[in-house]
C-alpha cells in the first residue's frame, strides 16, 4: 500500500458546504505562488454540485483533489462517513497540517481526523460564538477550537473569545475573513451583472436566502416567513428574489405551500450571480451566517432571520439587525418583520472600518501558515 501512496502534502484541506469552498478558493490562490502544496478534499456534505464544486470552477480554482461520498440518511451517519474519510486521506497524502474552514460538519470531522491521526490542525474562523448551544454549528465550533493548534480568527472580538476559554494566546493569529478578500474582488463584476428573471425597473428588490433548520423544518414559521414575504411586495410594490434551497424546497412541497407573488426562485446561484444579486438588492433577508456578511461586504443591509449571531460585529456597526423567527408564528410579528425589511438603513463602508481585514486575510493566513507547519 505504502508504494501507492500520494506525494506528501503541506496542507490537507477540508471543505464541504458552500462557503468553505468559497473561502478555500482565497486561500488557494495565493498557496502556490508561497511554494505550499495543498490536497484538497471534498467531504461530500453537500452533495449537490450547485452548493459546491460549481463555485471553484467559477473562480478558476483547481477541483478537489478527493472526494468522499457518505451517507445522507441522517446527521450521524454522514457524520461518521465523512471522518473516516478524512481520515483515509490523512493516511495517504501524510500532511504536515490538516486546515478546516468555518463550523459545519466538514469541519467537525476534518478536526477529529486530524487530531486522531496526530496531525496539526489549523482552524480557520476560530473563535466565533453566537451563544445558542441549540445550533449543531455552535458545538462545531467549540469543539473544532479545543482541537485545534492554529487558531485563525476573523479579529480582535474572536481572539478574546479564545482567551477567556483558556486558548495559550501563541496559538492564536488574527487574519480576518478570506471570504471578504473574494467579495471585494468580485463587486466590480458583480455590479454590471444581472442574474436570470432579475426584475427590471425601479421597484425596490428584497434577496432572501431560508435553510436553517431551525426556521425551515418548523412549518409554521417557514410559511410565516413566506407570508411576510407577501407583505412586503404588497407594501412596496417591489419583488422577492429567492433562490430557494434543496432543504427548503422539500418542506414547501411536503407541506403545499404557496410561494407569495412577486417572487423570483431563480434556482441556485454560482458565486457571482451571488454577489451580482446582494450589489443590487436593497435589502437582504437571511438566517445565513455567511450572507449576512456577504451583503455588508457589497453594501446592502441585511435582516437576520435568527436571535442571535456569530458575527455580532455587524450587529455593532448596524450592518444588519436581528429578528427572532419566533415571531412569525403571529400576525404581528409577520407585520413586524415587513417594518424591519421597509426601514432598512444605509450600511457603513468596508474601507476604514477596520473589520476582517479588509481585503487581506488570505496573504495574513498564509503567512500564519508559513511561520507554522
Amino acid at each position: 500500500m505504502s508504494s501507492n501512496k500520494t506525494p506528501s502534502k503541506d496542507l490537507l484541506t477540508v471543505v464541504g458546504a458552500r462557503p468553505q469552498f468559497i473561502k478555500s478558493a482565497a486561500l488557494t490562490r495565493v498557496l502556490s505562488g508561497a511554494g505550499l502544496t495543498q490536497w484538497l478534499v471534498h467531504t461530500g456534505q453537500h452533495a449537490d454540485d450547485h452548493m459546491g464544486m460549481d463555485f471553484l470552477v467559477e473562480l478558476d480554482v483547481p477541483p478537489p483533489d478527493a472526494r468522499i461520498s457518505p451517507s445522507q440518511q441522517g446527521r450521524s451517519l454522514r457524520l461518521a462517513d465523512m471522518i473516516r474519510g478524512v481520515a483515509e486521506q490523512i493516511e495517504q497524502v501524510r500532511p504536515k497540517a490538516v486546515l478546516v474552514y468555518g463550523d459545519t460538519d466538514s469541519t467537525l470531522a476534518g478536526a477529529l481526523a486530524a487530531h486522531h491521526a496526530g496531525v496539526a490542525l489549523v482552524h480557520v474562523e476560530a473563535g466565533l460564538r453566537s451563544g445558542d448551544r441549540g445550533m449543531p454549528e455552535e458545538h462545531n465550533r467549540i469543539v473544532t477550537d479545543q482541537l485545534s493548534d492554529v487558531l485563525c480568527t476573523t479579529g480582535p472580538s474572536a481572539s478574546e473569545q479564545l482567551r477567556k476559554e483558556g486558548v495559550d494566546p501563541q496559538r492564536i493569529v488574527e487574519v480576518g475573513d478570506v471570504m471578504l478578500d473574494l467579495a471585494l474582488a468580485a463587486t466590480a463584476t458583480a455590479l454590471n451583472r444581472r442574474i436570470e428573471g432579475w426584475p427590471l425597473g425601479t421597484a425596490p428588490v428584497l434577496v432572501t436566502t431560508l435553510h436553517r433548520p431551525s426556521t425551515v423544518d418548523q412549518p409554521e414559521l417557514l410559511q410565516g416567513a413566506l407570508d411576510a414575504l407577501g407583505l412586503w411586495g404588497e407594501a412596496t410594490g417591489g419583488s422577492v428574489v429567492f433562490p430557494i434551497h434543496p432543504r427548503t424546497l422539500k418542506v414547501i412541497q411536503a407541506h403545499g405551500m404557496t410561494l407569495p407573488p412577486r417572487l423570483i426562485n431563480p434556482g441556485p446561484l454560482g458565486y457571482l450571480d451571488m454577489q451580482s444579486a446582494l450589489c443590487n438588492a436593497d435589502v437582504v433577508l437571511t438566517d445565513s451566517g455567511g450572507l449576512q456578511k456577504e451583503a455588508w461586504y457589497q453594501g446592502t443591509p441585511a435582516v437576520i432571520l435568527r436571535d442571535t449571531t456569530e458575527w455580532r460585529g455587524l450587529i455593532e456597526m448596524g450592518a444588519s439587525v436581528l429578528f427572532d423567527p419566533a415571531q412569525l408564528s403571529s400576525a404581528s410579528g409577520r407585520s413586524n418583520l415587513v417594518g424591519h425589511l421597509s426601514n432598512a438603513p444605509s450600511v457603513p463602508p468596508v474601507a476604514g472600518s477596520g473589520l476582517y481585514g479588509e481585503g487581506h486575510a488570505a496573504k495574513r493566513l498564509l503567512s500564519a501558515l508559513l511561520d507554522r507547519i
